[in-house]
């Protein structure tokens, strides 16, 4: 039998294990040098995202809250968690089995059950959403693993050494601290290292249970894939690679017993305070004592010098948060612990919010540029006739995104998305209201319908449509786009914005059925508890040179007629975000749709199961 030899099959096994798991990262940290926006194409080496990422105060901000939460959450669970397990070691029988079995039920339990259960207890308690509930909530379904590695480790050692300690005349605490944690403290710290990276790489519950200013690093992202996976995400991406390696080879050479405690405790130390030094030079608060500004809005809705802007002109400071759809909003607002001053509800939300008493009634003598530069075409809809409650923020439409190098012909109806020539390369959005909307649109209904048989029809046409459809996808479709994996998608037009720009053979159209127009509104929540200074951010948006900042920056169009005149040229070009008025006559804004919801809702669980 050959010993100390592998066999050159299982070798390459093992490296296309490596291959798979590793290729993904590495195409990631070279594409962070890529002079291009595009992760589809390389255009040259550059170091731009890495002063970008320097410079962007959102990324350093949501950097440090995800270190803050983290830190603090890993010191609880660690404390809480030894004393759990020193608690459970003594206790046997029926009373042991029921601890396991609570001790494991955060990780056993869905996260999105344990979210929702969270942000109705904090409710409850009247506990304001911010970094506190993050840090509780955190601790809730972390505190597990402490508890389950420590634990393993108190099982196995020999009780003998702290009796043989306390016969020598050692107490209580003495034989604890001599004898029982230095033998536990490599599970200790195994066990902070995993509730260290689960609290720092958590989205869901901290997407429910965040407040004003606590965006951590995940939600940032995140809403930063909304407009695509672009250089600056990947440069992101790579420095927290390059901050984690450390750390797993400290952790894997203490697990081995080839590093002392105290040098890994000291090392730990060193590269927590190399991550920590840039991220509070970067967010070191130069004045703590002015007003503040809270906003809760689409993760596209601000950029930079927006928020810059504002700040030097009245002297204050924004706390921003991002939400990705109008539900995860309205749950916010009715769990009633949240302090946002301004949010950016989409047109039927609007209604909804207005129904259930969650909006304040707007003081229109403060908002004199809103009647003086929006366009009419968006005020006094039906959802709020008479804009008491909302003025319009910005407004888009759902169309057809093509590569014209790849789809050959005229494309200026939905019917090309139910063309067999292009099965596998038709991409729709993982969004119920919008895909029914272009169904019912071609059949030449309402995208309103509430005819159960018109609806049962557009299911039937979905349905038969789902053979040729390469996926659902509301986040980077425009990537794929862009990179030829799909060659026709369902688009939101905002997001094509600058992906048109950097290729040219991307194309938007708004199809001759009609298609969905949006408006998302600026809106003051009941609570808010900076009302005057949410009016002033409303009317000074409202300035035309503030709203083409907008345009130009976030690639999403604006209702003021004085805008266009300080925007770039090539975006006034643009088809997606300045489109020809002759086209939007057919289109249509959502409404909400009472009861026949649950209709739709049934026929989008049985197109997406089938």
């Amino acid at each position: 039998m050959r010993t100390g030899r592998s066999s050159p099959g299982l070798s390459l096994a093992s490296a296309l294990v490596y291959l798979f798991l590793y290729a993904p990262i590495a195409v990631l940290v070279v594409f962070s040098f890529n002079q291009s926006r595009l992760t589809a194409r390389w255009r040259g080496f550059t170091l731009l995202w890495y002063t970008t990422l320097w410079r962007d105060h959102r990324i350093f901000h949501s950097l440090m809250n995800s270190l803050v939460v983290a830190t603090a959450t890993t010191l609880i669970c660690v404390v809480l968690g030894t004393m759990a397990s020193l608690a459970w070691t003594g206790v046997a029988g029926k009373w042991r089995s029921a601890g396991e079995a609570v001790v494991y039920l955060p990780l056993i339990i869905p996260e999105i059950v344990i979210a929702v259960a969270l942000v109705i207890f904090f409710s409850f308690i009247h506990l304001e959403l911010g970094l506190t509930s993050l840090i509780l909530a955190h601790v809730a379904f972390c505190i597990s693993y402490v508890i389950i590695v420590t634990g393993a480790r108190l099982a196995a050692t020999d009780r003998s050494h702290v009796e043989a300690a306390m016969d020598l005349g050692a107490n209580e605490w003495r034989a604890f601290f001599r004898v029982t944690l230095p033998l536990a403290a490599p599970a200790i710290l195994s066990g902070a290292l995993l509730v260290f990276t689960a609290s720092f790489d958590d989205y869901l519950i901290s997407s429910f249970v965040a407040g004003v200013g606590s965006t951590t690093l995940p939600l940032q992202i995140y809403s930063m894939l909304k407009r695509g996976i672009t250089p600056e995400i990947n440069a992101v991406s790579a420095a927290i690679l390059a901050a984690t390696i450390p750390l797993v080879y400290i952790a894997q050479r203490l697990e081995r017993g080839s590093l002392s405690l105290r040098r890994a405790m000291a090392s730990l130390a060193g590269i927590f305070a190399f991550m920590a030094i840039p991220v509070l030079v970067r967010t070191w608060p130069s004045s703590p004592n002015v007003p503040q500004l809270n906003l809760y809005v689409w993760s596209d809705y601000l950029s930079p010098r927006l928020i810059h802007g504002f700040e030097q002109a009245y002297h204050c400071h924004i706390n921003y948060d991002y939400y990705d759809s109008n539900e995860a909003l309205l749950a916010k607002l009715q769990a009633g612990n949240v302090a946002y001053d301004v949010v950016t509800p989409s047109d039927y939300m609007v209604q909804i919010m207005i129904h259930q008493g969650l909006l304040a009634r707007l003081d229109k003598s403060k908002l004199p540029n809103v009647w003086a530069h929006a366009d009419p075409r968006f005020l006094h809809l039906p959802f709020d006739p008479h804009n008491d409650y909302s003025v319009p923020y910005a407004w888009g439409t759902t169309g057809l995104a093509y590569r014209a190098d790849l789809v050959k012909g005229k494309v200026d109806s939905w019917s090309v998305m139910f063309n067999p020539r292009y099965a596998g390369h038709i991409l729709l959005l993982d969004d119920m209201r919008e895909v029914f909307a272009m169904a019912l649109k071609e059949l030449g209904y309402s995208l309103n319908s509430t005819n159960p048989a018109q609806i049962r029809e557009a299911r039937d046409l979905l349905l038969r449509e789902k053979p040729l459809v390469k996926g659902y996808n509301s986040s980077n479709f425009q990537q794929d786009l862009a990179a030829g994996d799909a060659w026709i998608v369902q688009a939101y037009n905002g997001n094509m914005t600058f992906v048109m720009h950097e290729n040219p053979n991307i194309r938007y159209v708004i199809p001759k059925e009609g298609c969905t127009i949006s408006v998302d509104c600026a809106c003051i929540p009941r609570n808010a508890p900076h009302k005057k200074l949410a009016l002033e951010f409303i009317n000074w948006f409202y300035r035309p040179r503030v709203a083409a900042l907008f345009i130009n920056d976030c690639g999403f169009n604006t209702p003021n007629l004085l805008a266009p005149r300080y925007v770039r040229p090539w975006l006034l070009r643009n088809t997606a975000v300045f489109p020809n008025p002759a086209s939007l006559t057919r289109c249509q804004f959502m409404h909400s749709l009472g009861r026949a919801m649950l209709l739709y809702d049934r026929y989008w669980t049985e197109i997406k199961a089938d």
